[in-house]
């Protein structure tokens, strides 16, 4: 079967892409980018990336009739009145009449060596591509304007061609380039050197001539005309196929055309480019891609060479596809297409409408009743409601099922039965035996189609599928898929279901497709799983509908191991972990109604036509990207000049620098929408999520240094690309520098040691003053012993032993004699030690308190309490502390009025190391206005320094209770 065929296509316009319809000049450059010059600004398009030039950005004037690209990649844009615009990539210079431009109207441009040849509407110039010298050609005289409409080469001679002056050569004349004429040829548009020929437009015809002749002739064009309209452009393919763009001005017999045996072939239908203004053209070899400029609709991107070839039937659904050995069929909505040994048969709806009313009328078999839980089936239904289901081959007949019955058809288009079932899918068992399903009403198993024996399996039945949605044939199992309860298999002269049987919990299942040894299903849900039912059922892997471009599956197929997903976004090619996906960007476009693979080729069913797609390219491709570069890049939301990135192994920006967005580009693709983009910032990180924007935003990044990869994923070949992009190192801020840190450990370190220096002349201040402190102490010791020792204490003493003398009381004087020198000795024993021993301490003061009561005929009772948990001979207390306290009872506390006046010295432990020393009277005391105070004697003032250099708290470890009449009592507590 023989179909039209289209070509996918794009359509840019004003309302989207352009800043104006009218589209004058076109040129795909060395890097395969697009640029559009229109009548309002230049288009460079890149990947489908588009970037505008204006007036505003260095551009001698928005309107642009002619682009060229020097061989030094430098694009020239030639405005239609201020002259030439040169771009390198980054700004633009202008050439025009005040550069010497002859004038400033430019038609065409033509490179050549190292010289731009430069057409205008009134000469030629010649400008140096390197210096930009212009030099401009002598304008022969004439009437009337020098209108230039192209250059050509020939033999290594550049020719000038015009509008109505004729041709030109161009020579050296006293080393002077100047134009020679060669002929008078007149009303030329535009010209095409194809190997020796050259084809010239004219008004309303063009011409094709030999070029020797055609540079040589002096007569006018020859008569033989070819074609018509009037030919603005040329292009020739990679195909040699030569296109022309057409636009009769005045009439409307222009548009797109092909030029087949000198004849103008109008491509405008299978292009689908409505306008006949076609002036423009432009061709991408690598990608065999047709760029058309017209003056009123836009720019056309045709794919000459598409993946997938669109074949026309307009008004026609495709429902399906088939194949028997000799012939193959197409199932439209309407009617079933065969094919057969170049023989094309059309069997239309009314046909089958035929086929069954002859069944009904002439059986001798009852029919088939819904009481009898057939599926229902009206006979009544119009030629013009049939509906296909599906078309199935078994035995090399075709099979299809519709709501009036089931038609088996030869490889002749012939009818070879129908049965009055209706049935949406229906299959057929290894030894031959249809099997018909029934939504609700179970399954039968025909055994004898003439005779119409069946056997029922009832809905009832576990075993039995019901809402069957999909069936497959394999070897000796026949699989039907079931939208409510899974999967179910005829194997053994019996159905069994996988799910009652425990063996697949998966419910709601809708295709199924063979692939190699294993079955592919997909759920209504997207998930697709490849099993293996061989000798036990095993799920090998499962493909989650993340991974498939789409949610709803419209079908499965396989292609030599190649898992075929038909989705509502496109088509995805799956295996070995490598996804290949098809959409409307290549060409395919919803909805997508059915499928078949043949040999190599696959048919996708849609409305108005199908598609063919051929899977040995589709499936193997090349990669198509394999290289990465910085286009643009931002600081801090600033555009920064690319050139500070370029040649530079590593970038440093300062801590405050250090949000980025870096724009990328690739090497040209045919399908720019399939790219998507990861990043990462270091070898060990883990990759970004995929984009599909070709750049890089790296908000806030840490001071750190980082190696910037870049990942760029193809979808149309399931490849990927992985470069390093970028050495970049975010510097740290001065305090958290090296140097910064250093200077600050130095500091630290000059700080410590200062402190240290401070804390040695503390220290050394410090044993001074301890060693004062000391020799204070040792000082007061000897003043405390001269208290105790003063010289009333002496002269008291040594009057009673006079006394005793006198009385001749020899005995008493001896005892106190003895008792005196042994009180002196103790004192000049214990003045020289920090600490003396408690039980030394109490002989101590029962020493002095014989001597002091001696003096009192030893009248004041003196009592001794030891707690029995104190243990004298192991405590220790300072020395000389107590012996002030007791002369103050002596000395103050019993004068003679005082009757049974009585000391009481006590020790008791308060804690582990807290002792407390009691000594108490029953002396007068004392009071005054300010409170009860001890007397302040200079032995008290010194126990109190005493205490106080030994770190005690003076307040706390004396207290003092002084009442009048009834004694006083003297606490102190010691750390023992």
């Amino acid at each position: 079967m023989a179909f039209p065929q289209n070509f996918p296509g794009k359509n840019y316009t004003a309302a989207n892409e352009l800043p104006n319809n009218a589209v004058r000049s076109l040129l795909v450059d060395s890097n395969n980018i697009l640029w559009i010059g229109t009548e309002n600004g230049v288009v460079k398009k890149e990947n489908d990336i588009f970037t505008y030039f204006f007036e505003e950005d260095g551009l001698a004037l928005n309107s642009c009739w002619a682009i060229a690209e020097d061989r030094n990649k430098k694009l020239w844009f030639g405005s239609y009145g201020e002259g030439v615009s040169i771009y390198d990539g980054f700004k633009f210079r202008v050439v025009s009449e005040k550069d010497g431009l002859v004038h400033n109207e430019i038609t065409t441009l033509f490179p050549h060596g190292d010289y731009m040849y430069v057409g205008t509407s009134n000469g030629a110039s010649r400008i140096d591509i390197n210096t930009y010298k212009v030099h401009s050609f002598k304008i022969p005289s004439k009437e009337g304007l020098f209108r230039v409409q192209g250059f050509f080469e020939y033999r290594d001679q550049i020719y000038v061609v015009t509008y109505n002056s004729g041709v030109f050569k161009i020579v050296q004349k006293n080393n002077v380039a100047a134009m020679v004429k060669v002929n008078d040829h007149e009303y030329i548009y535009s010209v095409l050197v194809d190997n020796n020929s050259i084809y010239s437009s004219n008004k309303g015809f063009f011409t094709k001539n030999d070029l020797a002749e055609y540079v040589s002739e002096k007569d006018p064009v020859p008569a033989k005309k070819l074609g018509h309209s009037i030919i603005w452009d040329h292009v020739k393919t990679a195909g040699n196929k030569i296109f022309a763009a057409a636009w009769g001005i005045y009439d409307t017999n222009g548009g797109i055309y092909e030029v087949v045996k000198d004849r103008m072939v109008s491509r405008a239908s299978e292009f689908n480019i409505l306008s006949n203004k076609v002036i423009s053209l432009a061709y991408d070899a690598r990608f065999e891609k047709l760029y058309i400029g017209t003056k009123d609709a836009g720019l056309y991107e045709i794919n000459l060479n598409p993946q997938i070839k669109i074949n026309a039937i307009h008004g026609k659904n495709i429902l399906g596809f088939a194949e028997t050995e000799n012939t193959s069929a197409v199932l439209l909505n309407d009617a079933l297409l065969l094919k057969n040994s170049g023989n094309d048969d059309k069997i239309s709806l009314d046909q089958f409408k035929k086929w069954q009313e002859e069944y009904v009328l002439n059986t001798k078999l009852p029919l088939p009743k819904h009481t009898d839980h057939f599926y229902e089936m009206d006979y009544s239904t119009k030629a013009g409601d049939i509906s296909f289901y599906d078309i199935k081959v078994f035995q090399n007949i075709y099979w299809l099922n519709t709501n009036v019955g089931i038609f088996a058809i030869n490889d002749s288009g012939e009818l070879k039965r129908y049965l009055p079932l209706h049935s949406e899918e229906i299959n057929f068992t290894e030894a031959g035996n249809l099997i018909e399903t029934n939504p609700y009403g179970g399954v039968r198993l025909y055994r004898d189609l003439d005779a119409f024996k069946y056997t029922y399996f009832t809905p009832e039945d576990p075993h039995t599928p019901t809402m069957v949605v999909n069936s497959l044939r394999q070897g000796s199992k026949t699989y039907f898929l079931s939208v409510f309860s899974g999967l179910y298999v005829w194997e053994n002269n019996g159905f069994k279901s996988y799910l009652d049987d425990g063996i697949w919990k998966e419910k709601k299942l809708k295709h199924i497709t063979p692939l190699e040894n294993n079955i592919a299903v997909s759920n209504e849900f997207g998930d697709v799983f490849i099993v293996n039912d061989k000798a036990e059922f095993k799920v090998l892997k499962k493909i989650p509908r993340a991974k498939i471009q789409g949610n709803s599956i419209s079908f499965l197929k396989q292609y030599r191991g190649s898992l075929i997903i038909g989705t509502e976004k496109g088509l995805t090619l799956y295996k070995d972990h490598r996804f290949i996906f098809l959409d409307e960007e290549q060409g395919l476009k919803q909805p997508l109604l059915s499928a078949d693979v043949d040999h190599n080729k696959l048919s996708i069913g849609s409305e108005n036509g199908f598609y063919s797609i051929d899977l040995e390219v589709v499936s193997n491709p090349e990669a198509l990207v394999d290289e990465v570069k910085l286009k643009e890049v931002f600081i801090n939301n600033d555009k920064t000049p690319l050139g500070e990135f370029v040649n530079k192994e590593e970038l440093e920006l300062p801590h405050n620098e250090n949000t980025l967005l870096f724009k990328l580009s690739t090497n040209a693709h045919p399908y720019p929408h399939k790219l998507t983009y990861q990043y990462q910032l270091n070898k060990d990180d883990s990759w970004s999520l995929p984009s599909p924007k070709p750049e890089i935003f790296l908000p806030f990044l840490p001071a750190k240094n980082y190696d910037v990869a870049v990942k760029v994923l193809d979808k149309s070949t399931g490849l990927s690309h992985t470069q390093s992009l970028l050495h970049l190192a975010i510097l740290p801020p001065f305090w958290k520098t090296w140097w910064f840190g250093l200077a600050v450990m130095s500091l630290i370190i000059m700080l410590v040691y200062s402190v240290y220096r401070l804390q040695i002349r503390q220290t050394r201040n410090f044993e001074v003053q301890k060693g004062l402190i000391q020799k204070r102490f040792e000082e007061t010791k000897m003043e405390a012993l001269l208290a105790q020792m003063n010289p009333h204490f002496i002269f008291n003493a040594m009057n009673s032993i006079q006394n005793y003398i006198m009385d001749s009381d020899i005995d008493n004087a001896s005892s106190f004699l003895n008792d005196f020198a042994k009180l002196i000795r103790l004192n000049l024993d214990h003045c020289t030690k920090p600490s003396i021993l408690l039980i030394e301490e109490i002989e101590y003061l029962q020493s002095y308190i014989r001597v002091e009561n001696t003096r009192f005929n030893n009248r004041i009772k003196v009592i001794f309490d030891v707690d029995p948990l104190v243990d004298v001979y192991d405590v220790e207390i300072p020395t000389m502390l107590l012996q002030t306290f007791v002369e103050n009872v002596f000395v103050h506390a019993f004068p003679p009025g005082i009757t049974d006046p009585t000391l009481k010295i006590s020790f008791k432990s308060l804690s582990e190391n807290l002792l407390q020393c009691k000594i108490e009277d029953n002396g007068i005391g004392f009071a005054t206005n300010k409170g009860n105070k001890l007397h302040e004697s200079k032995g008290i003032t010194l126990v109190n320094e005493r205490l106080s250099l030994l770190g005690y708290d003076v307040e706390k470890a004396v207290q003092v209770n002084c009442q009048k009449d009834k004694g006083t009592t003297v606490i102190l507590k010691l750390r023992v």
